[in-house]
């Protein structure tokens, strides 16, 4: 094994083999699904969403739950499987490690009282671990597998009392202060992989405005990012605070890629009333060319849904088997392995 098989970065750009690297990429949050998050998946399942949508990188959830029996006991064999058939396709993972909306694990929205001390202290309802002691357990188990692109510390971290509360007092500071601890903690175990924040980049509390390039600023963090909703017509959504361009300024500035770890478009309501499948095609690849060009290292499309489930719909989010988007991925993925 060479250092040259993870993913590393020079500058602002991923560097993969030694060689400059932008990837397109695909959510598909509930891979490590036992009917405990969404709907159930296997590895024949992950199998077919790779195979349909020829992506260079997945971003799953890797959450303590998910790798927990319904006794309490720790059972890190989903994980393995997702890892194995991602290994197998030549796939890089984003490994996220827990959700800000309590998504697929117990405890609900995480308060600021999480990210001050709960995330340490506190093992969930039939959990055997903390958050941080989970995290140094993934860690060591995977520290040297070259599949996992990236630790994701939280999906979309924000510091507010509650999740219709106002923002926590030092919302930036705690941020900051809980991103060294956890970023510390797996740099102090694993020198291979990058380390990426999770921050949704739209001025959520903790990461508005010049805190994002404070927080993106610590040495233990690698990658910046941002989740593009709600804009589909705009190259570099946002504004000129909290926007894309912003961010990718900022992160330029500091040394650091960005990457979009969520693109999403409701063809129906974010496009027109008669937009269809191959409209959010079209628009997407615009929004993934602009946002090269711009210098975004790579970009996940929000969110794989299996024909089983109903595959895509023009009322939603979902990318299932045959929709014209995964051809937009399919050709602007990189392959480089």
């Amino acid at each position: 094994m060479s250092v040259n098989d993870f993913v590393g970065h020079d500058g602002a750009h991923l560097i993969l083999h030694g060689r400059p690297w932008q990837f397109t990429g695909l959510n598909v949050y509930n891979a490590n699904s036992r009917d405990n998050c969404w709907y159930s998946f296997n590895g024949d399942d992950l199998q077919q969403a790779l195979d349909a949508s020829s992506v260079d990188v997945i971003r799953a959830w890797f959450f303590q739950r998910l790798a927990t029996t319904p006794d309490g006991r720790r059972d890190f064999s989903k994980f393995d499987e997702t890892l194995g058939v991602a290994r197998a396709h030549g796939v890089r993972v984003i490994v996220t490690l827990a959700d800000q909306w309590g998504a697929c694990e117990p405890g609900g929205y995480k308060d600021g009282t999480w990210y001050e001390s709960r995330y340490r202290d506190e093992r969930p309802a039939g959990l055997p671990s903390t958050y941080r002691e989970f995290v140094r357990e993934i860690v060591t188990r995977y520290r040297d597998d070259p599949a996992i692109l990236a630790w994701q510390l939280v999906n979309e971290p924000e510091i507010m009392d509650s999740q219709s509360g106002p923002c926590t007092a030092d919302a930036a500071g705690i941020l900051r202060s809980f991103v060294s601890d956890v970023g510390g903690l797996i740099k102090s175990i694993d020198p291979n992989h990058l380390v990426s924040v999770g921050t949704a980049g739209g001025g959520q509390c903790g990461a508005v405005y010049r805190d994002y390039d404070q927080l993106h600023a610590l040495p233990v963090v690698d990658l910046c990012e941002y989740h593009d909703y709600g804009q589909p017509k705009s190259a570099l959504p946002g504004d000129q605070w909290n926007g894309l361009g912003a961010r990718l300024a900022t992160c330029a500035a500091l040394g650091k890629p960005l990457i979009v770890g969520e693109l999403g478009i409701r063809p129906h309501q974010d496009l027109a009333p008669d937009a269809g499948l191959v409209h959010r095609a079209f628009v997407t690849a615009a929004k993934i060319d602009a946002g090269r060009a711009a210098g975004v290292a790579g970009t996940l499309v929000w969110n794989w849904k299996s024909a089983a489930q109903g595959g895509s719909t023009v009322d939603n989010f979902d990318v299932g088997p045959g929709d014209p988007l995964l051809a937009v991925l399919a050709a602007r993925a990189s392959h480089q392995e």
